[in-house]
């Protein structure tokens, strides 16, 4: 068996010891979002722009920099991984990645369809 002070338990579950080890993990992190990215929004179809998606994952990764505390950088890690793996593997659902976004062309376009509906037209033709 092995001893959790000898084995580098803390390198099975990708904990860092220091915050250099903790910014590696969050720059690895972020250069596969970047790179998973244009596949992710082809596969999703979402109709957000590569770019525009990009720039959100750095926000998203800008929210955070002032953390400093090494075991909540890591918490970020392993449940950025979670959702990098999520959305890879069609776990997350356009409805969840969309949580990430501000409304896009889409959802403006089915939020301004639902509210010219029949009755709606009616009332503003009568004004």
């Amino acid at each position: 068996t092995k001893d959790s002070k000898s084995s580098g338990i803390n390198a099975e579950y990708g904990l860092s010891k220091t915050p250099e080890e903790a910014r590696k993990g969050v720059l690895a992190l972020y250069r596969d979002f970047y790179r998973e990215m244009p596949w992710t929004c082809r596969s999703h179809l979402l109709d957000t722009p590569i770019a525009v998606a990009r720039q959100k994952l750095k926000d998203e990764f800008l929210k955070n920099k002032d953390v400093t505390d090494v075991r909540i950088i890591d918490m970020h890690v392993v449940k950025g991984r979670m959702t990098l793996e999520e959305f890879h593997n069609f776990w997350a659902q356009n409805y969840n990645m969309y949580n990430y976004f501000d409304s896009t062309d889409t959802q403006k376009r089915k939020a301004t369809e639902k509210n010219n509906t029949f009755m709606d037209n009616f009332y503003k033709s009568s004004d």
